[in-house]
């Protein structure tokens, strides 16, 4: 009898002490874990990465920076990526718009057939893409106007 009291006495012991070990270990991580930054974020998004300067601030400036690209020195490189880029965004920056689906879809693949043809050109800015490119913004301008925060108001009592 006395050797199982006193193998329970040390299994509790054990317990205790593994209980012990197991709060202080999460207490030092908790602590160490949660100390602040010693500079204030100012957003929630400052761990994600740079913006380009490009980036167009709605859907409307797609095509107004569109337009200024291929109106200019079109035979620079880094003309020809901005413009590739800004091809690209076309349908991420309309699907940020409260535009309908149905609006939405000749945006998407017209900035698709777009983007292949100048992957298919290497980057180069043909006078073909350039024509293809003032469609884009041509579709952009028509898609802006359906917007519905950009479509007049309507209801009655409002001007």
């Amino acid at each position: 009898m006395k050797f199982s009291n006193l193998a329970i006495w040390r299994s509790s012991k054990q317990v205790a002490a593994a209980i012990a070990w197991t709060s202080t270990t999460l207490a030092l991580i908790f602590v160490v874990g949660c100390t602040p930054d010693t500079a204030s974020k100012t957003s929630l998004f400052e761990h994600d990465h740079e913006v380009a300067e490009h980036w167009p601030d709605d859907l409307a400036d797609v095509a107004v920076k569109l337009r200024e690209r291929i109106g200019g020195n079109v035979s620079s490189e880094r003309t020809r990526l901005e413009v590739k880029e800004l091809v690209s965004w076309t349908a991420e920056v309309a699907a940020d718009t409260n535009l309908a689906e149905a609006d939405w879809l000749p945006l998407y693949h017209a900035s698709e057939s777009l983007a292949a043809n100048l992957r298919a050109a290497h980057g180069e800015l043909t006078d073909e893409n350039c024509e293809q490119i003032e469609s884009l913004c041509e579709l952009v301008d028509q898609a802006v106007g359906k917007t519905p925060e950009r479509l007049p108001n309507v209801m009655k009592g409002q001007p």
